[in-house]
């Protein structure tokens, strides 16, 4: 029955390095997208996972299981002074039994643990790339040539905000030149305004002695 159970554990190993391998296997990021979105959304990948974290806690209490016997069979070892020849070998082998299934056991569910990970870290980094991808080449040639006439409309409008804005430049420099031109006017007529009417004033004072 142990060793049934011990098969199945390596069994399971051997799925998590055949996963592993998948993972971090070079390949087109559009297969890797699909195959992070059917083990995230598939039924099928769901119950799997499932099964594989109730799987975890047998494992688990094997392990224990399996530390507990090495102990026991380590300090049998120390504390007796056998000089039975099959005593000697039949305690070396459970030895040997308690640290391979010790060492299965934990290499088990520290590949898992490791898998678990792996597998969220792909996810974002697959998402993270689809995400970043620049509109222009995942577009399509279409989209590309609809945004690059999109950025010529948009740059013909601002040359027309800029000539515009020149424009009214040029028509406020005029209006203060105009400005200048009949301030100066007027400060010339108001000085000979003011001749005249002292020249007046000078008339009528002769006048008047006169």
């Amino acid at each position: 029955m142990a060793t049934l159970q011990y098969t199945g554990v390596f069994a399971l190993l051997l799925a998590e390095v055949f996963v592993f391998v998948l993972l971090i296997l070079p390949m087109p990021a559009r297969w890797k997208r699909a195959m992070i979105t059917w083990s995230s959304r598939s039924v099928l990948a769901q119950r799997i996972l499932y099964g594989v974290r109730i799987a975890f806690g047998f494992i688990f209490i094997l392990f224990a299981d399996a530390v507990m016997r090495l102990h026991r069979v380590q300090k049998e070892r120390s504390s007796e002074r056998l000089v039975d020849e099959h005593a000697i070998c039949q305690l070396k082998l459970q030895q040997f039994y308690a640290q391979r299934n010790t060492y299965l056991t934990g290499i088990t569910m520290f590949l898992g643990l490791i898998l678990i990970s792996t597998h969220s870290l792909v996810g974002q980094l697959v998402e993270g790339d689809t995400g970043a991808a620049p509109r222009l080449v995942t577009s399509g040639p279409g989209s590309a040539k609809a945004e690059v006439e999109k950025l010529k409309a948009e740059l013909a409008d601002a040359r027309k905000e800029v000539e515009e804005l020149k424009r009214k430049d040029r028509d406020m420099e005029t209006l203060k030149k105009q400005a200048d031109s009949s301030h100066k006017e007027y400060m010339r007529l108001a000085d000979e305004y003011e001749k005249l009417q002292k020249q007046v004033d000078g008339s009528k004072e002769v006048k008047k002695d006169a």
